[in-house]
């Protein structure tokens, strides 16, 4: 056998728990996904069409993507960005990448090394600590209160700078807990990363979908923008999950450092799913279906709130205030989230995601996806009734 010797930071890189429990429950015929968060549509059919008719007519579509197609899509961007951040970014500001985490690990291997710390607000996307662990920086946590239906917490954030602290990481609405800043938490946030100099790598997959709270994003403070590498996605946004293309928003000389980065893991995009976003942003359909999807999607978060609503005794949760995640605390069995996630496989042939993974706060509670169909979930949460009857809850 042979003896490998692997770097160290992939030693023991950190399961996100939702390929775990993907394939934990492959086992099953008839299972019913809560687990991945994979909007409940297929991407517009506009989009594919607009992609179809240029490969008719132009060979680059199936090349590596050149200037003549991406700048089309970053001057959209451009536009999208004066109408929900209301400033325009420059063209040397803006890089197309692969997905919304494309851009993020792009970011963070241009910032971050051995010995530097990073706030990561606690629970969060786990994808993220995976990615904060192979550039062997150091996560620093600063929890969420959850007593508080999960709000941010400035006060303690304050206390957890460091000489070594270099970023800050925010997942703007957040995925699990449904998180979203209001104007006041951005405005005070914005002062502390002004005072010490930071970076704030912002992750706003979710930015379209609010609920109560209307989304105030840090990139609409001038004096912030410097410290900003803004990462977004146009998977949640318009049904793209698959199509893996995002971009990367920051100032010019961050943005080289970015592309330093990007270009030698992925050379680029594909060149179709360029086109696709080109299509999504530049067709009025494309906010036609948008405004369907944020529809849906509040009908299926009353869906999952009257679910949990009814399980008491076994879920304590806060309602999600953007993004599309409940995440519940177990307090009706005594076994671990991954144990417990598990059993619900097993017992009620439904997937639902261990917190663990996503940081310390996160320990005993599950993420439920609800980019599902309210009969999906109705369904789910049938099975999970007579699961928990069993456990006479």
């Amino acid at each position: 056998m042979n003896t490998y010797r692997f770097s160290q930071r992939v030693q023991h890189v950190p399961n996100s728990g939702i390929g775990l429990m993907m394939k934990y429950a492959s086992k099953y015929q008839d299972v019913i996904s809560l687990g991945q968060g994979t909007p409940l549509f297929p991407t517009p059919s506009f989009i594919y069409e607009a992609v179809y008719e240029q490969a008719q007519r132009d060979p680059e579509v199936g090349m590596y993507s050149s200037p003549k197609l991406e700048k089309p899509l970053l001057r959209l961007i451009q536009k999208h960005m004066q109408q929900h951040q209301r400033f325009t970014p420059e063209l040397n500001q803006l890089y197309l990448t692969i997905g919304g985490v494309g851009g993020l690990f792009s970011a963070m291997m241009a910032f971050l090394e051995k010995g530097d710390e990073i706030i990561y607000f606690d629970p969060s996307y786990p994808i993220h600590l995976s990615e904060i662990y192979l550039t062997q920086a150091t996560p620093v946590f600063v929890p969420y209160n959850e007593e508080k239906a999960w709000n941010i917490d400035l006060d303690l954030l304050k206390t957890r700078i460091t000489s070594k602290t270099k970023a800050i990481l925010l997942t703007n609405p957040n995925n699990p807990t449904g998180t979203v800043l209001s104007e006041k938490e951005v405005r005070e946030l914005s002062s502390i990363i002004l005072e010490h100099n930071l970076i704030l790598i912002l992750d706003e997959a979710y930015d379209f979908l609010t609920y109560e709270t209307p989304l105030f994003s840090p990139l609409q403070i001038q004096e912030l923008r410097p410290h900003i590498i803004a990462c977004k996605s146009f998977s949640k946004e318009f049904a793209m999950t698959g199509w893996r293309i995002g971009y990367v928003y920051a100032a010019p000389e961050i943005i080289r450092k970015i592309i330093d980065v990007h270009v030698y893991f992925s050379i680029s995009p594909a060149t179709p799913s360029i086109l696709a976003a080109t299509a999504a942003l530049s067709d009025p359909r494309g906010e036609e279906a948008k405004a369907f999807f944020i529809q849906e999607f509040r009908k299926s978060r009353t869906a999952i709130c009257e679910r949990l609503d009814n399980l008491p005794n076994l879920f304590s949760y806060h309602k999600p205030q953007g993004a599309y995640y409940a995440f519940p605390k177990i307090i009706g069995s005594k076994l671990g989230a991954f144990e417990f996630a598990k059993e619900l496989v097993d017992e009620a042939k439904v997937i639902t995601i261990p917190g663990d993974s996503m940081g310390p706060s996160g320990k005993n509670h599950l993420r439920l996806s609800f980019a599902a169909k309210p009969e999906v979930i109705h369904k789910a949460f049938d099975q999970i009734d007579a699961y928990a009857k069993k456990l006479g809850l």
